[in-house]
């Protein structure tokens, strides 16, 4: 039989083990972008993983502003700056995290090495040779596709791209195993299921259907397959995936779907 004081401890401890939509779209607000919250709410989640739901309403936040930077840039200026003011936001905002774990995964999956080798590098802060051309291929792959996009898909693929490439992540985060015990991909998937995932996916759908209609949802499938490509070559090299991954996937997933809507428009 419990007294007063237990029954009050245990609902003390239920509060502070609950998880408010709030403090998972914190979570996942600082683990995608680079700008403070106004707000921060003061009780953690004790279940990271459930943040993953808004990782495309974040992405709509961050595609919204990018669209309005993208608009105000191309009103005042030359196309090619333009462009290159655009993509200095697009990776300001993030902080940079995503180009980060890209650069890592170029490290750590691409060349020769053996599982625990490729996984102890991409834990190293250092960039080496492999990851440093695959940012610079993947800053002027995106660079030439934003000044080549036709103005009439610009606004519209701006807000989208940013929005799948984080469900993608979302998907990975759900779908494929870890390849370590520890680290930010373990934390950051304690707590996800699928009840998340479908959240993320509605978001993902609603957004890519309501700005681009059926094409919206090809798009969505060409995230996903890239976003499997990706996690495909995880598994064959670490038999998992890390949180380098996950940023590599939003950052392939933006390029590719960036490059697909500018050469379909060409057509």
């Amino acid at each position: 039989m419990q007294t007063p004081e237990s029954e009050s401890d245990s609902s003390q401890l239920d509060t502070e083990n609950s998880s408010s939509p709030l403090a998972d779209f914190a979570l996942a607000w600082g683990l995608l972008t680079s700008i403070p919250l106004p707000v921060v709410p003061t009780h953690t989640s004790p279940s990271p993983g459930r943040a993953a739901a808004y990782f495309p309403l974040v992405g709509l936040i961050l595609g919204g502003a990018l669209a309005g930077a993208g608009w105000l840039f191309h009103w005042l200026l030359p196309t090619n700056v333009a462009a290159a003011l655009l993509l200095a936001v697009w990776v300001g905002l993030t902080g940079m995290l995503h180009l980060d774990g890209f650069m890592d995964s170029c490290d750590g999956l691409l060349p020769p090495r053996d599982r625990e080798r490729r996984l102890e590098i991409m834990k190293d802060s250092r960039v080496g040779a492999f990851g440093v051309v695959g940012g610079v291929l993947l800053l002027l792959v995106k660079f030439t596709v934003l000044a080549a996009m036709p103005a009439g898909y610009r606004l519209a693929m701006l807000v989208a791209v940013p929005v799948l490439a984080r469900w993608s992540m979302t998907w990975q985060m759900a779908r494929y195993p870890r390849a370590r015990s520890g680290g930010l991909g373990v934390l950051f998937t304690t707590g996800l299921g699928w009840p998340q995932v479908v959240i993320a996916s509605a978001v993902a759908v609603a957004v890519a259907f309501f700005l681009l209609g059926w094409s919206g949802l090809i798009l969505l499938a060409a995230a996903w397959l890239a976003a499997t490509l990706v996690a495909g070559l995880a598994m064959a090299r670490l038999g998992g995936l890390t949180g380098d991954v996950y940023g590599a996937t939003g950052e392939v997933v933006e390029a590719v779907l960036l490059v697909i809507v500018t050469g379909l428009a060409g057509f």
